[in-house]
């Protein structure tokens, strides 16, 4: 107890104290060190999955890294090695064919590559 408090005062919690010690307290055990941090010099994302392929820019590699934690999230327990291995595949192929496709510029205006035409 504060030493400034009589014994007969209690000391005052209010909901939003709380809040912020508890928010301080999980971010200091959650948040890495700066020794920790220092030791790594290899992004997360190479950690996991590999060098970056040559046709991926850091973005679309960063976007791969996202999409496989959070597959590793969902079903990682589930996955052997094996499974891991295919599913990093599976989404650098997937962004490759991504970037070719985002690379292509439209307008509003233009129309329909392909319109559904029915014969009567």
């Amino acid at each position: 107890m504060d030493d400034n408090l009589s014994p007969n005062q209690s000391l005052s919690l209010s909901r939003r104290l709380f809040g912020k010690n508890v928010l301080a307290t999980t971010a200091a055990t959650l948040l890495p060190t700066d020794a920790v941090a220092k030791t790594s010099t290899v992004p997360a994302s190479e950690q996991h999955l590999g060098s970056k392929p040559e046709g991926l820019s850091a973005a679309d590699w960063d976007e791969v890294y996202a999409k496989y934690l959070n597959l590793l999230r969902v079903y990682g327990k589930r996955l052997s090695a094996e499974d891991k291995q295919r599913l990093i595949r599976v989404l650098t192929t997937n962004q490759q064919m991504l970037v070719s496709i985002r690379s292509f510029e439209i307008q509003n205006g233009d129309p329909s590559a392909c319109t559904l035409r029915l014969r009567s």
